[in-house]
């Protein structure tokens, strides 16, 4: 056990009670577990193969085949490069603030995919212990994205900076990427408006960004146990469940006409909405910085939305 100084905790007895005069009240103590020498080497070996299939999935978008030209390993680089430390700084996020929390939560585990063009499947942390109260809900749900978004931004300038502008006739057949507000911006202050018939074509880091700007967006979903329906949770209690059904439906509208991949989405949400974190401390307000916090991580998402996130298209000769 050990003290715990906070106007605002309540007293469980007694009549009256003056916010004035602070009390200790003992809650117990969130010591961290300590890791085992095989967790280390289980999270140390999912990084080392998640960093392969990143250089795999990096050199696939240089045009390479990984199987047949191993020795060019170096060209995919850059990619795996960018969008790792995108997941690691959103994960290091959560981590670290938990930390400072006092919360027991595992280090991150990373998920390879040895299928292109991504090369993972993303990252997580595992929460081992309740958050204290809302703030500290909020603040380690809010960290990732930031965090994550703080890599990816600047990787986005340098990816426009550097990509190429070519015409329609020499795409043929590839992807579309979606361009959320954010994108928009940064190409119409890099790279100017475009010529008719011609489109960018952004190189192996612009595509890691891209990919770590569709993550933030998805995990500030309002919605369930993501990173933003913690945030919801956090702000208005237990009328998130509203927030996450609204956002459910809206999906499913949202499947049939514009992306099907947001009926995913949809169970997705309805999946993760089952519960949230029990909070220690469910009484303590949120004050002005909280506020700010998720107001930058709703200016985040609303940046970083794309409601057609990838299309296939074809250029006819």
């Amino acid at each position: 056990m050990r003290p715990f100084h906070s106007p605002q905790w309540p007293r469980p007895l007694g009549p009256t009670w003056n916010p004035s005069e602070p009390e200790w009240t003992a809650i117990p103590t969130m010591a961290a577990a300590v890791p085992t020498r095989r967790s280390y080497i289980l999270h140390a070996l999912l990084f080392l193969a998640t960093l392969a299939t990143t250089v795999a999935a990096g050199m696939v978008w240089e045009g390479l085949n990984p199987l047949a030209q191993p020795g060019l390993f170096y060209l995919g680089l850059p990619y795996a490069a960018t969008l790792m430390a995108i997941l690691l700084c959103h994960e290091m996020g959560h981590y670290l603030t938990a930390r400072y929390y006092g919360m027991d939560v595992t280090l991150p585990y990373f998920i390879p995919s040895p299928i292109p063009p991504v090369g993972t499947f993303g990252a997580f942390i595992r929460m081992k212990s309740p958050p204290l109260n809302r703030r500290a809900l909020l603040y380690v749900a809010a960290a990732g994205p930031i965090a994550g978004f703080c890599v990816a931004l600047p990787a986005m300038l340098y990816g426009y900076a550097t990509s190429d502008v070519v015409t329609n006739s020499q795409v043929g057949f590839g992807f579309r990427l979606g361009e959320p507000l954010l994108l928009q911006m940064i190409s119409q202050a890099v790279v100017g408006s475009l010529p008719p018939e011609t489109t960018l074509s952004l190189n192996s880091v612009g595509m890691a960004a891209w990919f770590g700007i569709l993550v933030t967006m998805f995990n500030l979903l309002p919605m369930g146990q993501l990173d933003g329906g913690h945030i919801v949770y956090a702000l208005v209690g237990g009328r998130a469940r509203y927030v996450t059904w609204a956002l459910v439906t809206a999906l499913v509208a949202m499947g049939f006409v514009m992306w099907e991949g947001w009926w995913i989405w949809a169970l997705i949400g309805l999946f993760v909405s089952l519960r949230h974190p029990t909070l220690i401390d469910p009484y303590t307000t949120l004050d002005l910085r909280s506020g700010g916090v998720a107001c930058l991580a709703f200016v985040i998402f609303i940046l970083c939305f794309m409601p057609l996130p990838i299309q296939v298209v074809s250029f006819g000769p």
